[in-house]
């Protein structure tokens, strides 16, 4: 039985356009913006190093991780609130102009927008739900119902592609359509040695059924620095995989010094790796607007 996207689906003759432009930044399904941060902030020190190494490339996304669901209850949560203010307010300082930010529990969307005040709207965040609150309902319609953040929708690890996008569709139910659709790895051992079997052949697939625009995440669907004998880190050979299928948006872990970072470490990028990574990135967007074209010529 097909699924009913009634909003964000691509089957009504009056369809909905679920691009979307927020703080001067244009979210569609005809481009690309790379989002590279903290997986969880910190200290300020990383964090300004970090902001400061997208602006002297030209970058004005970021992530950052201020609140952390972990499996262990003994691992890393995340500083929570405390940091907010300070992340906004560096943000503002190095011209980055939308941070993608997990949220939890309802009470964290209060929390952003309190600190977002009190930094004088320094900065404008994405609310980013993490692949084990797909199917939080409760959470996906509060974020719904506000409509000042768009959404980042992370694919959940162990339901089918349907259900996520059913997960994105109760979102959209609330009235908020400034959704992101991200692909982040399925959950299972055939994957291995990656931390999760990637998922990105899917990037046309949610294109061709929704309007959304697709994220791909390889820093946790690899989850490692592993590198092919040539030098290059599947890190970046999966998030080229993603990009020349057609993803419009990167989510990469970044990390000043990533030994030193309390989450994920092991799947960390480097400050010195980011240009490396934007220009590898770069070929594989010119390589998908090339077989754009050439399907355009032969009338696909």
């Amino acid at each position: 039985m097909a699924i009913e996207l009634r909003i964000l689906g691509r089957h009504q003759a009056d369809e909905h356009n679920t691009a979307f432009t927020y703080n001067g930044v244009e979210f569609s399904q005809n481009n690309l913006h790379t989002f590279a941060g903290l997986n969880a902030v910190d200290t300020r020190e990383y964090v300004e190093q970090t902001f400061a190494c997208l602006q002297n490339h030209g970058q004005v996304c970021a992530r950052m991780g201020a609140y952390k669901p972990r499996s262990s209850p003994y691992s890393f949560q995340g500083m929570g609130k405390e940091c907010l203010q300070w992340v906004f307010e560096l943000a503002g300082k190095y011209g980055i102009k939308v941070i993608s930010m997990e949220v939890t529990r309802e009470s964290h969307i209060d929390e952003i927008n309190e600190a977002m005040r009190l930094s004088g709207n320094a900065t404008g965040a994405m609310l980013q739900i993490g692949t084990r609150n797909t199917q939080n309902f409760e959470l996906l319609k509060a974020v719904g119902r506000q409509h000042e953040y768009p959404i980042l929708l992370k694919r959940g690890f162990g339901i089918t592609l349907d259900e996520s996008l059913m997960a994105a569709e109760y979102c959209a139910s609330e009235g908020n359509t400034k959704i992101v659709f991200g692909l982040r790895g399925m959950k299972t051992n055939f994957g291995d040695p990656h931390r999760n079997l990637v998922d990105f052949g899917h990037v046309s697939v949610v294109h061709r059924l929704t309007r959304m625009p697709v994220c791909v995440d390889p820093s946790h669907s690899v989850g490692a620095r592993g590198a092919s004998p040539e030098g290059i880190l599947d890190i970046f050979h999966v998030a080229a995989q993603g990009v020349i299928a057609g993803a419009n948006m990167l989510l990469v872990d970044m990390h000043p010094v990533p030994k030193k970072s309390l989450v994920d470490a092991a799947q960390a990028i480097t400050l010195e790796e980011l240009p490396y990574f934007l220009e590898d990135v770069a070929i594989a967007r010119e390589a998908y607007e090339k077989r754009l074209a050439l399907a355009k010529r032969i009338g696909l």
